[in-house]
């Protein structure tokens, strides 16, 4: 591409060598920029269906581990919730949704809140696998209260908590919602 430095009509080098650089340099700001932003939980978490929180992980996930990876942020869902109930012997079914991260390198997590939060269906066993699609389905005894979490494959969830673990680090997003 010839430009001719000698006439004003016409675009010069000089003219056109910045712009180019702007461009690439706000878009390499604005994919930064686009994985670095933050969700912050809701005021209601007793709403229903289940809102998420979630906050940007290490590296930028997508959907299913084969795909390319995306800007989109760590979501999950709560798509069923069972009945509202207590004690070590009803289960039910929990399900839901994840989005926004490669599904290879995470889990679901599932609580559920009586007196305190106690992680589902067992402590030795609270692990919860994702979908190709993103689903995921777990047992749960009954609670007030229930909580799916997406996290990171290396997080050790506590047996019990009086409070959940804010989203950050190896906990990538956090879905809550009422026993219906």
């Amino acid at each position: 591409m010839k430009y001719r430095m000698t006439s004003n009509k016409s675009l010069s080098l000089r003219a056109v060598l910045p712009l180019a650089i702007l461009v690439v340099l706000s878009i390499a700001c604005d994919d930064v920029t686009s994985h670095n932003t933050a969700v912050s939980q809701p005021d209601n978490p007793a709403a229903t269906p289940a809102a998420s929180t979630s906050q940007p992980a290490a590296t930028t996930p997508s959907v299913a581990p084969t795909e390319a990876k995306s800007s989109t942020k760590p979501d999950i869902q709560i798509t069923e919730a069972p009945s509202k109930g207590a004690g070590p012997d009803e289960v039910k079914t929990i399900a839901g949704t994840a989005s926004g991260v490669d599904i290879a390198e995470c889990k679901v997590v599932v609580f559920a809140r009586t007196d305190v939060w106690y992680v589902q269906p067992y402590i030795a066993s609270s692990d919860t696998s994702i979908n190709e699609d993103g689903t995921w389905r777990s047992d749960t005894h009954l609670g007030l209260q229930y909580a799916a979490m997406l996290v990171k494959k290396a997080y050790n969830p506590p047996s019990k908590t009086r409070k959940l673990p804010d989203v950050g680090g190896q906990v990538l997003a956090i879905a809550l919602a009422t026993a219906k």
